[in-house]
C-alpha cells in the first residue's frame, strides 16, 4: 500500500475511460494531479461546505415528509439525489434541481460504473476487438454519450465564468498553516491551479471522479448505515441521543468541529464502513520486479485487495467479526490495530483524497435524518446479498420504513 513501486493502477481501471483523471491515472500523471488538487480538500474549504451539505439534506427531508407513514422505500434512492445536489454544489456551484433529468442523471452515473465494473469481472471482455460486438459495449456507449454531454455541459460553464474572470483563488492557509491559494470550489483549483495546468480532457474526466465517485459511495454508506440502524433500534437510540445532546436545537449551528463531538455516530459509521465498505477491492500493478513474503514477484503483475475479505477477518477483528458492534472502534479497542486493518478509503498515498469530505457530508446526513425519523425495516442481516461492482450493492436496494418523531 505504500511502496512507489505498487502504486499504479493495472490496465482493467481503463475500462471505464478516465485515463486523464484521480480515479484511473497512470501513477506518474496522478501524483501531479493528486498534488495539485490537494488544497482542495482541505478542512478549512470543506468548512465552508457545510452549509450546502445542510441545505442539501433539508431538501431531502421535505421530500421524505411527503412519504406516507409505514410505506416501504428504498432509501438509497433519496440519498443519492442528496449526494448528488451536495457534489455539484461543492464542486461546480451547479444546482442539480435546475437540471430536468436528475433522475435519468443518477441512473445513467449508476450504469456507468456497473458495465465497467462487470467487464472487470468477465475476462473475455477484457480484449477491445471482442468487447466491441456485445451488447454491453453499446449500452456503455450511450450512457457515455449521455455523460460526456453532461460534463461538456459543466466544463464549458466553467470555462465561460474562467474566461469572464468568476473564478478566483484567495490566499488563504492550510491545515499546518502553510500559504496556499484557496479555491472556494473544486472548479475554482483546476482552472486556476499555479501547480500544474490542468488540459479539456484531464477537467472532464475529474469531473466524472468527483461527481461520481462523491454521489455513489457517500449515498451507499449511508443507506447501509440507515439499514444497520434499522435493524437494530438500541444502537440507532444511543446514536440519536448523542445527536440530540451535542445539536438539540431545531435549527443547529454545525462546524466540523462540532462534528467530531459525534464520537458515538463515527464509531457506528465506521463499523458500516468495515462491514460495508464502498469499494469491495483494490487493485494495484507493481512497476518493478519485488519480493513479497519471500515469493518473487515480476514487474506487471496485478494484486487484488479484497477489503470485504480484510475487513471480516477473525484474526483481526475477533471470532463475531460478521457481527455489527460498533465498540470496535472505540479507542480502547482500536489502540494497536493495524492501520491498514481498515481499508474503506484506501491507504498509502493513493488513498481516497475526500475522505474528510465524505465523512463530514455523510454525519450531516444522518443527523438530520435521525433527529427527524427513526427508521425501520424487515431485512435481517442474514438475508443480504450483494453484487460486487464498483461498490458494493445490495440486491433489492435499502428497504426502510421511516416514522416521524414527535
Amino acid at each position: 500500500m505504500t511502496n512507489p513501486i505498487c502504486m499504479e493502477r493495472p490496465y482493467m481501471y481503463d475500462f471505464f475511460k478516465l485515463n486523464e483523471g484521480l480515479f484511473a491515472a497512470k501513477f506518474h500523471h496522478w501524483k501531479g494531479q493528486r498534488k495539485a488538487l490537494n488544497p482542495a480538500f482541505n478542512m478549512k474549504i470543506l468548512e465552508s461546505f457545510v452549509p450546502i451539505f445542510c441545505n442539501a439534506t433539508k431538501n431531502m427531508l421535505q421530500r421524505l415528509d411527503a412519504i406516507p407513514a409505514g410505506e416501504t422505500i428504498n432509501i438509497m434512492e433519496y440519498l443519492s439525489r442528496c449526494t448528488l445536489e451536495m457534489t455539484c454544489a461543492t464542486t461546480f456551484e451547479f444546482d442539480v434541481n435546475d437540471f430536468p433529468k436528475v433522475d435519468e442523471l443518477l441512473d445513467y452515473m449508476e450504469r456507468f460504473f456497473y458495465y465497467g465494473a462487470k467487464r472487470m469481472l468477465k475476462f473475455q471482455y477484457h480484449q477491445d476487438f471482442i468487447y466491441r460486438w456485445t451488447q454491453d459495449y453499446r449500452e456503455q456507449t450511450n450512457v457515455r454519450k449521455f455523460l460526456d454531454a453532461y460534463g461538456v455541459q459543466l466544463y464549458n460553464d466553467a470555462h465561460d465564468r474562467y474566461t469572464k474572470g468568476l473564478l478566483t483563488n484567495d490566499q488563504t492557509e492550510d491545515d499546518n498553516n502553510e500559504g496556499f491559494r484557496k479555491p472556494q470550489l473544486f472548479v475554482n483549483q483546476i482552472f486556476t491551479n499555479t501547480l500544474r495546468k490542468f488540459d479539456r480532457e484531464e477537467i472532464i474526466h475529474n469531473i466524472f471522479t468527483i461527481v461520481g465517485a462523491g454521489t455513489d459511495t457517500s449515498a451507499t454508506e449511508v443507506s447501509y448505515t440507515l439499514l444497520q440502524l434499522a435493524m437494530y433500534p438500541g444502537y440507532q437510540q444511543k446514536v440519536y441521543e448523542e445527536i440530540m445532546d451535542i445539536f438539540p436545537e431545531a435549527e443547529p449551528h454545525i462546524t466540523p468541529e462540532s462534528l467530531k463531538r459525534l464520537q458515538y455516530t463515527e464509531m457506528v459509521l465506521n463499523e458500516c464502513l468495515r462491514l460495508y465498505p464502498v469499494a469491495p477491492n483494490l487493485l494495484r500493478e507493481n512497476t518493478e520486479d519485488i519480493t513479497l513474503c519471500g515469493a518473487r514477484i515480476p514487474k506487471g503483475s496485478m494484486f487484488g485487495i479484497s477489503t470485504y475479505t480484510i475487513h471480516r477477518r477473525k484474526d483481526i477483528w475477533g471470532p463475531d467479526a460478521d457481527r455489527f458492534d460498533p465498540d470496535r472502534f472505540s479507542p480502547k479497542r482500536s489502540a494497536g490495530r493495524h492501520p491498514f486493518a481498515f481499508l474503506t478509503f484506501s491507504g498509502g498515498s493513493r488513498n481516497c483524497v475526500g475522505a474528510r469530505y465524505a465523512m463530514i457530508s455523510m454525519k450531516i446526513m444522518l443527523l438530520y435524518l435521525l433527529k427527524r425519523y427513526r427508521f425501520k425495516t424487515k431485512i435481517r442481516e442474514e438475508d443480504m446479498r450483494f453484487r460486487f461492482e464498483a461498490v458494493l450493492r445490495l440486491d433489492g436496494g435499502h428497504l426502510v420504513q421511516i416514522e416521524k418523531r414527535q
